[in-house]
């Protein structure tokens, strides 16, 4: 009999755990993940019910659940979560941000990022290229790994432990892995998205600078303007380079 593949048992706990927490699953991007053609994938979720073997959830608060004690019923009621309530935060990423709440350090993080057009592009701009070096160096990692190696992403407890007819504690899990091929992949694109911001910001100040230069030719152009029209100069008096910058406006 063939050995069992890892990636089926992989892909199986990848497709429960995505939707045990309500996500959609796709299941050609599933099966590009894993490194297996979309029909093998199919096959696997038909004959190993995948569906089948998604937790049961009860609609409702669970048994034990205390987060609506000492409120009033949302139902008819214009109380909302109190100004600064997290309780639907998963992480910092997506964070409702409140100032008069922030730390400290956070507060001096704000105050010193700078809001100037050109400054901001700059800051943008050391950032993205640190962050392009951390992704350049971690794809180095994988690619010198096996492709077929693989790498935990998250484990989820499905039940309480409970022991067995033999007095050994057993508990169920869920394991979420992925190939360092699958993660370089990723890493990949996020390195494009990178790059192309990094392209955009570098055109942009490019403009800047160009901007810059062509505001300090008309500011000359002016002040010369004016000293001619008082006599102060003549315009033999110009260097021959001022001249060629400014243009033929002068002649």
């Amino acid at each position: 009999m063939p050995k069992r593949s890892n990636k089926r048992d992989s892909a199986k706990a990848e497709y429960i755990a995505r939707k045990s927490k309500g996500e959609k699953v796709n299941l050609r991007e599933l099966a590009e993940q894993q490194g297996v053609s979309y029909q093998t994938l199919r096959n696997w979720k038909k004959t190993d019910k995948w569906d089948e073997a998604l937790p049961k959830r009860k609609r409702g608060g669970q048994p034990g659940n205390r987060n609506s004690k000492g409120k009033r019923n949302a139902k008819g009621s214009h109380e909302g979560a109190p100004k600064g309530n997290k309780n639907a935060e998963k992480d910092g990423a997506y964070s409702a941000i409140f100032f008069d709440m922030l730390s400290d350090s956070e507060k001096e993080l704000a105050a010193a990022t700078p809001t100037g057009g050109k400054e901001a592009l700059v800051h943008e701009l050391q950032i993205l290229k640190i962050r392009e070096h951390r992704i350049l160096e971690k794809i180095a990692v994988y690619e010198k790994e096996d492709e077929d190696k693989m790498h935990l992403n998250s484990l989820m407890d499905m039940r309480v432990p409970v022991k067995g007819k033999d007095g050994a504690v057993q508990q169920m899990g869920m394991y979420n892995s992925e190939t360092a091929f699958s993660r370089s992949l990723k890493l990949q694109e996020a390195l494009y998205k990178v790059q192309g911001r990094i392209a955009t910001i570098v055109s942009s100040l490019r403009a800047l600078e160009e901007a810059d230069r062509r505001h300090e030719l008309e500011k000359k152009k002016l002040e010369i303007m004016e000293m001619r029209a008082t006599g102060a100069i003549e315009i033999t008096d110009i260097d021959e380079q001022t001249a060629e910058e400014i243009g033929d406006d002068l002649a």
